[in-house]
């Protein structure tokens, strides 16, 4: 009966990752329900990852930052986001074996494949949009991207990141038969003209590309190099747009940077509160241009929390990375190749999200939080299954009567 229940509990699980690039009502109703049976039938001691206590800090911080807030009662979408962690503790518990590693790499990769041709498909059909009307608001490169099964391109582009950067490496152990649909992935990257999300690909592929064969980066990026020298023309005149004087999106980044500064200053322990940035941002900025760009979040994720939530917060944010990180490396230098690739994986997702979140405030999405904390979980999942010296000690930790799992 545990096996059982267990094989649901990762079967829930892995659907929720997977919808995420779907639906994300159906993707969180499978997760409630994934923790709703994992309660129920406990068929094991729960291991907490090596960043949960950091992740906690983060939790009481914001916790104390609403509780300081002039307006609490706008606060509580941060707070019930909460329920989301616990997609990392449900992957570090229930992927631990290497046949559920690669059918969560598997399935993540067909259906990012799948959206990412959709959103090719998007692309061509705005593009056609675009050279009948000349508008702006019709580009495809600019405010008119392709978000293939998702409600924003942010939202989009961010998803296809983690994939691409998480599954490089896992083609490793994979088999080359993966290549394919991975290539399709990174070309809905290019196609994504979200330069926030090109950037951490490239700075997230890089830190590990010395690890991969040869032979499969070569086959993986061909493709992709193709298509960017293909789109060349197009490239050339989504990054003249971000040079251009008077671009409203990135005019309004500056401005952003300069209030989020200057909130940071005003109110550096408690922040201006959960969700109150835009508010806040309103009474700091005197220009008439706020039509012109998007005001509700710095698009920097440290500037974020420290605006919103405050210093305190901040400092248990770059904690949690940082335990992430240092987990994630412990297990890199295993000998097993399975968990080594799967750590591999997980630092290159880290990475790829770390860099494009300088950028985009991609924590605060709850789609791309999801997939990015069951990537980077998966590592702590196998690391109990081997017997890999201190993994278990040093890299999970564990609640519960026992030692076995």
């Amino acid at each position: 009966m545990k096996e059982r229940s267990e094989g649901w509990i990762f079967g829930l699980t892995l659907a929720s990752a997977t919808t995420v690039l779907l639906s994300i009502r159906v993707s969180q109703s499978l997760l409630a329900l994934a923790c709703l049976v994992w309660i129920v039938f406990r068929p094991k001691p729960v291991r907490l990852p090596p960043y949960s206590l950091a992740l906690i800090g983060f939790m009481a911080a914001t916790l104390l930052s609403l509780g300081m807030s002039m307006d609490p009662g706008v606060g509580a979408p941060a707070i019930r986001k909460f329920v989301l962690f616990s997609m990392g503790i449900l992957a570090a518990n229930f992927v631990t074996t290497p046949r559920r590693a690669k059918l969560s790499y598997g399935l993540l990769i067909i259906v990012a494949a799948i959206s990412a041709t959709l959103a090719t498909v998007q692309f061509g059909l705005g593009y056609r949009e675009y050279l009948s009307t000349g508008a702006l608001a019709d580009d495809p490169t600019v405010l008119a991207r392709a978000s293939g099964f998702m409600g924003h391109w942010m939202t989009y582009s961010g998803e296809q990141l983690l994939i691409w950067c998480g599954a490089v490496p896992a083609l490793a152990i994979m088999g080359h038969r993966w290549i394919f649909p991975l290539s399709i992935v990174g070309i809905g990257i290019v196609s994504s003209f979200t330069r926030s999300v090109w950037i951490g690909a490239i700075v997230g592929i890089s830190t590990i590309a010395l690890t991969i064969p040869r032979n499969t980066l070569i086959k993986l990026t061909i493709p992709v190099v193709l298509v960017i020298l293909a789109s060349a023309p197009l490239i050339y005149h989504r990054l003249a747009m971000s040079v251009e004087k008077g671009f409203g999106p990135d005019v309004g980044r500056l401005a952003l940077i300069e209030t989020g500064i200057q909130m940071v200053r005003d109110h550096p322990l408690f922040g201006v509160g959960p969700q109150r940035i835009a508010t806040e941002f309103v009474g700091y900025y005197d220009e008439e241009n706020l039509d012109t760009f998007y005001y509700g979040h710095m698009h920097n994720n440290l500037l974020q929390i420290a605006a919103e939530r405050g210093l305190i917060c901040l400092i248990a944010f770059v904690w949690f990375f940082v335990e992430l990180f240092k987990g994630l490396l412990r297990l890199k230098g295993t000998r097993d190749p399975t968990l080594r690739f799967m750590a591999l994986s997980a630092l290159a997702a880290l990475t790829g999200f770390l860099v494009a979140g300088l950028f985009e405030y991609n924590f605060g999405d709850s789609e791309v939080l999801m997939l990015f904390l069951f990537i980077v979980s998966i590592p702590f999942g196998l690391a109990a299954r081997y017997d890999v010296a201190g993994a278990e000690d040093a890299a999970v930790g564990e609640v519960g009567p026992g030692n076995s799992i």
